[in-house]
């Protein structure tokens, strides 16, 4: 069980800086919905990994990154909606 926890653990992470690096290499956006995707996807895994193992301090900056893409993703299918 604690090697699946860690694994998704570092697959969120591998998502949250795949996320980066795409963004800072030009392949990606802000906007784009899969930028934010890898976001979401990469902080709700992380989040699940320390909840599981009790790491504190990280959990709420990754709660409110999550929160924070998601709010993201509502306001790009708001946008695109219109």
């Amino acid at each position: 069980m604690d090697s699946l926890v860690g694994l998704t653990g570092y697959i969120g992470v591998t998502f949250l800086l795949l996320g980066y690096f795409l963004l800072i290499i030009g392949q990606v956006k802000v906007t784009d919905t899969h930028h934010t995707m890898l976001n979401v996807l990469g902080a709700l895994l992380v989040v699940i990994t320390l909840h599981s193992g009790g790491a504190v301090p990280i959990f709420p900056t990754l709660v409110v990154w999550l929160l924070i893409s998601v709010f993201g993703l509502y306001k790009h299918h708001i946008a695109t909606a219109a």
